[in-house]
C-alpha cells in the first residue's frame, strides 16, 4: 500500500467499516464473518443481515470510486434491525465526511 491511499474505518457495536478510495471507479462492497463470530449458520446470517444493509444504505451514503468491507462483530446476530440500521447509518455518514476531506 502506498502512503497516499487513505484507509477510512468506523467502528460499532455490531460491525466494523473499512472504506478506502479505489481508481476503478464504482463502488466495491465486501463481507467478511470469522469463525469467532459463531458457527456456519451464524456467519451466514450476519453476511445477509450486512448484505441488505449495504443494498439499502451504501446508494445513500455511500462515496463514489470507494471500497467498502463490513466486518461482523458477535452481537450481529442478536441485533435489532432498528439498531443495525442506524448503526450503519451513523457509520456510513462518518466515513463519508473523512472521505471527502
Amino acid at each position: 500500500m502506498s502512503a497516499s491511499m487513505s484507509e477510512f474505518f468506523f467502528r460499532t457495536d455490531f460491525f466494523v467499516v473499512q472504506c478506502r478510495k479505489n481508481f476503478v471507479g464504482g463502488v466495491r462492497v465486501g463481507f467478511t464473518a470469522s469463525r469467532r463470530v459463531g458457527n456456519a449458520v451464524v456467519r451466514n446470517r450476519c453476511k445477509r443481515r450486512l448484505r441488505e444493509l449495504a443494498r439499502q444504505l451504501l446508494p445513500l451514503y455511500g462515496r463514489e470510486s470507494c471500497d467498502f468491507v463490513f466486518i461482523a462483530k458477535k452481537s450481529l446476530f442478536s441485533a435489532k434491525w432498528a439498531e443495525l440500521q442506524d448503526a450503519c447509518t451513523y457509520a456510513l455518514k462518518n466515513i463519508s465526511s473523512k472521505v471527502t476531506k
